[in-house]
């Protein structure tokens, strides 16, 4: 028998894995997804152990006409639709039949009569219906609602199919889940994971397995920080929780998530901790005020290994609170431990997800989701959460922790920007962390340094070819080991390690506590990516892309790039080792790199059109509208078979006699545009390819293989906050008082956004993304009122027309961040 269910399950497991790559093959070819992950129920059946009245909606508000009242008892028996329909008061149900016992006939509702079965409020100001789908209660089901059901069945074949029956499904439902909106592509999804991303509750690390049905654990007291409440969800039998209180006083509180009815939970007991055991425990559950107890029961302790001992079941019921209390310990013992809790459960579900929530305020910074109605928002979403449940049950298979180091996931690579939605692959990637770190050595490297000569090198970079005096120089040379049997650092550590080198500032007489760390670690990314767009640069390695020399509208001027021409690729690796090291730990090294960099250092595929852009605007909209215009336009611009690098280095691709490049012909403009495309994107190849090298020597392949660029990012350069403080300093008046309505309009405006909405605000300024940046204030082009401001990146400057609100001024100035820009992307030069 355990062979048959373990050959079961390895075909349930492989039914998921070929659903997720059949699904990304739908993404890649623009096909809607599988059907069966799509599949709907017909009909649900619920029950109840609890009487109670339910009242019946005509409609999915709660305003709306009561159409009738039913009373439910334990052989009452509801039958709902299964497509289920959530808006911002709560998940709806709506009812086909109901029969009051099992001897009645059904009652048929033909009209519409809807009940709520949770509301999006707290469970005291509204409590859940307490009802149950009939399934999850019978262990032994031939018959099954469940889409996961459906998706094992059609990938696994007719094994499964003897197993379990699916019941009917609702084509009309299906049909409308399936349905892929109109103009959609993988850019929508990704947008939209984006969205749904920024507003997932954090999980709580503290809670491990247990995140889906709790969502705070609390105890009467700890002995110390290492024997916490962390330590009955992190899923490892060696640590354990330790009261440190009196005898018979000691508890664990639950705070458990809507919806969730406790079948079974479990406390991890370890025989060999003696007098520390609970002999007799109590639970309780109800409201906060008002618990109940549930169940009392004695242990008995004859065995010395670590065991699950069951202390609830089968439970009928939503309880707000569990309350475990340790009334007695074996043996008189004083205080407790506890191995582990764990929770499994019939229901629970996140209602933060409703159709009410893909519209509005949601939207403003997501313009690609604009056009989109929210049912068809709402049902993508759907869509993309049930992908992201098959693919963590998987996950640990696709890239499995004892293989972290082997090779590329590259079978995940098409839906990277998808892979926020999943719950298991953050949890994934601390433990690849954790399992390739290494112990930081005993002794941390001392530097001198000496910031002074660090300064005469930026004000003049000239007088040092070499740039030895630098802080990157002096601390790469400081930190080369000075013997052969000495080792280099491998930035292996764990993040608890916090300070890398210690510094010592010559003639500053600063001692070294961390803060001298982290101040040469900022000098040393300001060498490499100046935040002064008008200095010298005082290292080689990066230069200023072309959006931050020229004077147009595009939104990357303060970005860098590795410096096509600069070939000491040791030191770009040793980048990279520190890139790493930030990613491992808490530090940051602040590096303005565009997402084309970031999305080649994380591995991700990069495009011409989408992500060029971000280092070249004007040479990617010159090259995609070559390719269209017509012979009369392109012999004016006398075009030869040459481009120019980044760094202002010639390529001549076709050349005469002489050596001069050919003259390009209008027949010939498309192989030229394709060379062009080829040439630049690899410009800084050999650059990249070192940092990356450097980035993987401190982190595992299958870290960065599992990580979004944006992620990668944060991890290693942080989410630079921009202070109103900061902000203010920079902000100069042309024509306009600091006093005017309008003026005072805005700053409350800017006081409400968030560090991001601040963050595009400045790009729609001034192109750069972060402080340092010169704003200045003007007033609107025209006396209209309520209207979207102007900008003019070149003048740095921002055009404020006359508001009748702070409201209105918060939208306007919200709206224009995140969508103006992209208008002036879209202007054809060649209308000019």
């Amino acid at each position: 028998m355990t062979n048959n269910n373990s050959a079961w399950n390895s075909r349930r497991r492989l039914a998921r894995i070929r659903c997720l790559f059949e699904s990304i093959r739908c993404f890649s070819e623009g096909k809607p997804l599988p059907e069966c992950l799509c599949y709907i129920p017909a009909e649900v059946e619920y029950q109840t152990q609890h009487r109670s009245v339910v009242k019946l909606y005509q409609d999915v508000q709660k305003s709306s006409k009561k159409v009738g009242e039913i009373v439910l008892t334990s052989e009452s028996r509801l039958v709902v639709s299964g497509e289920e329909y959530c808006n911002s008061q709560g998940k709806w149900l709506k009812v086909r039949k109901f029969k009051s016992c099992p001897s009645s006939d059904y009652v048929t509702y033909d009209s519409d009569a809807w009940v709520l079965q949770y509301s999006s409020k707290s469970a005291t100001d509204d409590p859940a219906l307490q009802i149950i789908p009939c399934n999850s209660l019978n262990k032994n089901r031939k018959r099954s609602d469940s889409w996961e059901d459906a998706v094992e069945q059609h990938f696994a074949g007719q094994f499964l199919t003897r197993r379990v029956q699916l019941a009917d499904c609702d084509k009309s439902a299906m049909s409308r889940l399936m349905e892929i909106p109109a103009g959609w592509t993988l850019e929508g999804d990704e947008e939209l994971v984006r969205l749904m991303s920024q507003h997932i509750p954090p999980d709580n690390d503290h809670l491990g397995s247990i995140k889906s049905f709790v969502e705070s654990v609390d105890v009467s007291s700890c002995c110390d920080d290492e024997a916490g409440p962390s330590c009955l969800t992190d899923a490892d039998p060696d640590t354990y929780w330790e009261s440190d209180g009196s005898q018979g006083n000691h508890w664990i509180l639950l705070k458990m998530k809507k919806g969730t009815v406790i079948l079974k939970l479990q406390l991890t007991l370890d025989g060999s901790d003696d007098n520390y055991l609970p002999a007799r425990v109590t639970v309780q559950g109800g409201e906060q005020e008002n618990l109940s107890v549930l169940r009392s029961l004695a242990i008995d302790w004859e065995v010395k290994d670590v065991e699950d001992v069951t202390i609830l079941e089968n439970m009928t019921e939503h309880y707000p609170i569990i309350m475990i209390l340790i009334k007695e310990c074996k043996a008189g013992g004083i205080d407790t431990r506890i191995r582990g809790i764990k929770i499994s459960s019939s229901e629970g579900r996140y209602l933060g997800f409703d159709r009410d929530f893909f519209k509005g305020e949601n939207l403003v910074r997501y313009p690609k989701l604009e056009p989109y109605p929210p049912d068809q928002l709402y049902r993508r979403s759907l869509l993309l959460q049930r992908l992201m449940v098959i693919l963590d049950s998987v996950l640990p298979y696709i890239v499995p922790a004892w293989e972290y180091s082997i090779g590329s996931y590259n079978s995940l690579e098409l839906v990277r920007q998808l892979l926020p939605l999943s719950k298991k692959r953050l949890n994934l990637i601390e433990t690849f962390i954790k399992e390739s770190s290494s112990e930081r050595p005993a002794e941390i490297p001392k530097l001198f340094i000496n910031r002074r000569a660090a300064m005469e090198h930026r004000c003049n970079v000239t007088q040092d070819s070499d740039f030895r005096n630098t802080i990157f120089m002096q601390i790469y040379e400081g930190l080369k080991p000075r013997d052969r049997t000495a080792k280099p650092l491998n930035y292996r550590w764990t993040s608890r390690y916090e300070q890398w080198w210690e510094c010592k500032f010559m003639s500053e007489g600063v001692i070294d506590q961390g803060g001298g760390f982290r101040d040469s670690l900022s000098d040393l990314a300001e060498e490499l990516c100046p935040m002064a767009a008008d200095k010298p640069l005082p290292l080689p390695f990066f230069i200023r892309a072309p959006n931050q020399l020229r004077d147009d509208s595009n939104v990357n001027k303060d970005v860098y790039i590795p410096n096509p021409a600069f070939k000491e690729f040791a030191k770009y690796e040793w980048v990279g080792q520190l890139m790493g090291a930030c990613l491992r730990g808490k530090e940051n090294l602040i590096l303005a790199f565009p997402s084309f960099v970031w999305k080649r250092l994380a591995g991700e595929t990069v495009s011409w059109s989408r992500n060029f852009n971000t280092v070249d605007a004007a040479e990617v909209t010159l090259i995609d509208n070559m390719e269209a215009i017509d012979k009369e336009k392109f012999l004016i611009l006398g075009r030869t078979w040459s481009t120019v690098l980044s760094d202002g280095t010639a390529v001549l691709m076709k050349v005469d006699d002489k050596g001069n490049p050919l003259d390009l012909m209008y027949e010939d403009r498309k192989e030229y545009c394709d060379k062009v495309r080829k040439i630049r994107m690899a410009e800084s190849d050999e650059q990249l390819e070192a940092i990356r090298k450097g980035l993987l020597k401190v982190v595992p392949q299958a870290v960065l293989d599992l990580m979004t660029w944006q992620e990668l990012e944060h991890r290693v350069s942080g989410d630079p906050e921009i202070t109103m403080d900061d902000l203010k300093r920079s902000i100069r008046y042309d024509d306009v008082e600091e006093t005017d309505t309008r003026v005072k309009y805005m700053w409350e405006a800017l006081k409400s956004f968030s560090n991001e909405d601040r963050s595009r605000f400045l790009r729609f300024v001034t192109g750069r993304r972060r402080l340092p940046a010169p704003v200045h204030i003007s007033s609107g082009k025209g006396d209209s009122v309520d209207c979207l401001p102007e900008s003019s990146t070149c003048a740095n400057t921002l055009y404020l027309p006359n508001y009748t609100s702070a409201k209105t001024a918060e939208e306007k100035l919200r709206y224009a961040s995140y969508n103006c820009m992209d208008m002036d992307a879209d202007v054809n030069p060649w209308d000019e």
